[in-house]
C-alpha cells in the first residue's frame, strides 16, 4: 500500500456512521445483502443478477469514424479534425455528434462515416469556442458545448444554429465555494442536464509531503445550482502523484483517483474513492442516500511488464529521469494491484456503469440499477466510453503509435422486459 500523508485518503464526514442494531437482510434471489445505518442503506453485492449472456455486446462496430486504417470517408478529410476528442454522442436520428477539442469544432457524421455538418471554430465570440471541454446532447437534440474554466456555455440545434449563449458568473462560483480552508475551483468538472454543474475545490490547509513520497491531494466535489448555491458531496482523495523535485516525472502507473458521475435527471450524484470498490449515491443537494459495494474477486495485478510499457510510452514523448523515479518508488513501494474503480458513467436509463478495468483496446464495466443492485459485468471492445444509450455504446480509440483517434459505436442487447 502507499504511504499515507497527514490528511486521510478519504475525508467524507458522512462515513462516520454510528453502529446500530439495524437488521441485515440477505436477498437470496439476487445475492445482495442490505443493511441500514443512520438512515443510509448499504448495498453489498455478491454476484450479478444477470449473466453476461443476457446482455450482449456485438464484437463488430456499427460504425467507425475517422479510422486511419480505412474508413468510408477519406482520412485527409476527417482525420485532421478528429484529435483531442472531448466527447461523442448520438442524436435521435442516428447521427453521431463529436466534439473535437483540438479543432475546437462540433462535427456531425452519418453512421456511414460521412461528415454532414460542422460548426464552431477557435474564437471567443458567439458560436465559437476558446477551449471546448464538455459535450452534452439534451432531449430534443440540443447540443451543448462547455468551454474550459468558466467560459461560455452554448446551445445549438443539429444544424449549428446558436440557440442560447450563456456565461457562467465566475465571481458567484468563487463566492459560493471560497472559505478560509477551501481553494476555489479552476473549471467545471461535470455539467448536468439541468444546467447546474459540479466543480472541485481544494484544501488550503493541505501540506505537500516530503520529497519522494506518493500522495493524493484532498479535493471536494461541489454542485453549483442555477442560483449559485453550493451543495457539497464531501472530501475525497484526488489523483495519485509521486512528489519529486524536479519533475522526473511525478506520475505513477495505474494511479488511483476519485470519480464522479450524475444521472440524466440531475437528481442523483455518484462518487467513488477509486482505490476500493465502493460508490456513494447522493441526492442533488449532497445528502448521502446509499453506499454501493461489489465483491471484487479477482483484483488485477500490476506486472513489471506493465510498468515498463508505461515507461516506454512516456519516454517516447520526452526525456525523463527514470533512475531517480525508480529510487523514489523503491522508498515508497506502490500498490500491487490496479485501482478497483477507474471510471463512472450513467446511461440513458440512469443505470450506473462502473469501470473495473481499462486497457489499450478493451474495458470492463459493471452495471448497477438505481437501487445499487449489481446487474451484470461486461467487457466492451473499446477502451474509452463516452456515451451509453439503451441499445448503443459510443467510445473513442486512440492508436498508441500514431495518436490517431477514432469514434466507434457498438450494439448492445439487454434482457427483454427487464434491465
Amino acid at each position: 500500500m502507499y504511504r499515507l500523508t497527514e490528511r486521510p485518503y478519504f475525508l467524507l464526514p458522512l462515513l462516520a456512521i454510528p453502529a446500530c442494531n439495524a437488521p441485515v437482510v440477505e436477498d437470496r434471489t439476487s445475492t445482495v445483502t442490505l443493511r441500514d445505518s443512520a438512515g443510509i442503506q448499504v448495498v453489498e453485492n455478491h454476484t450479478p443478477e444477470w449473466d453476461s449472456v443476457d446482455w450482449t455486446i456485438e464484437a463488430s462496430p456499427v460504425f467507425v469514424i475517422g479510422d486511419y486504417r480505412g474508413a468510408s470517408v477519406a482520412t485527409d478529410t476527417v482525420a485532421p479534425l478528429l484529435w483531442e476528442i472531448g466527447g461523442a454522442s448520438v442524436l435521435s436520428d442516428g447521427r453521431v455528434v463529436v466534439l473535437s477539442n483540438g479543432a475546437a469544432m462540433v462535427l456531425l457524421f452519418e453512421p456511414s462515416g460521412t461528415l454532414t455538418a460542422s460548426f464552431g471554430g477557435k474564437g471567443r465570440g458567439p458560436g465559437e469556442f476558446s477551449e471546448p471541454q464538455h459535450l452534452q446532447v439534451l432531449p430534443g437534440d440540443t447540443i451543448v458545448v462547455w468551454d474550459y474554466m468558466f467560459g461560455s456555455v452554448q446551445y445549438f440545434d443539429p444544424s449549428g444554429t446558436l440557440l442560447r449563449y450563456r456565461r457562467i458568473d465566475m465571481g458567484a462560483v468563487f463566492a459560493a465555494t471560497r472559505t478560509d480552508n477551501q481553494r476555489p475551483p479552476e473549471t467545471v468538472r461535470l455539467p448536468l442536464r439541468d444546467g447546474s454543474f459540479l466543480v472541485e475545490v481544494g484544501d488550503l490547509g493541505w501540506q505537500a509531503p516530503a520529497d519522494g513520497e506518493l500522495y493524493r491531494r484532498p479535493t471536494a466535489y461541489v454542485r453549483i445550482d442555477s442560483t449559485y448555491n453550493a451543495h457539497s458531496f464531501g472530501w475525497w482523495a484526488g489523483r495519485e502523484y509521486l512528489y519529486v523535485q524536479p519533475l522526473i516525472p511525478g506520475l505513477v502507473p495505474y494511479r488511483a483517483e476519485s470519480w464522479v458521475a450524475a444521472d440524466g435527471s440531475a437528481t442523483t450524484v455518484y462518487v467513488s474513492p477509486g482505490d476500493r470498490y465502493e460508490v456513494h449515491q447522493f441526492g442533488a443537494t449532497g445528502v448521502l442516500r446509499r453506499i454501493i459495494r461489489r465483491a471484487r474477486v479477482n483484483p488485477v495485478p500490476i506486472l513489471a511488464s506493465d510498468v515498463e510499457a508505461w515507461k516506454a510510452q512516456l519516454s517516447g514523448r520526452q526525456r525523463l529521469d527514470w533512475v531517480g523515479w525508480d529510487r523514489a518508488i523503491a522508498d515508497n513501494p506502490p500498490r500491487l494491484h490496479r485501482p478497483a474503480v477507474v471510471g463512472l458513467l450513467t446511461d440513458a436509463d440512469d443505470y450506473l456503469w462502473v469501470a473495473n478495468r481499462l486497457d489499450a483496446s478493451t474495458s470492463e464495466w459493471s452495471v448497477f440499477d438505481s437501487r445499487g443492485r449489481w446487474l451484470v459485468t461486461l467487457v466492451l471492445p473499446v477502451p474509452r466510453v463516452t456515451w451509453i444509450g439503451r441499445d448503443l455504446i459510443v467510445g473513442v480509440r486512440r492508436d498508441i503509435d500514431t495518436g490517431v483517434e477514432t469514434v466507434e459505436g457498438y450494439r448492445v442487447t439487454r434482457p427483454v422486459g427487464g434491465c
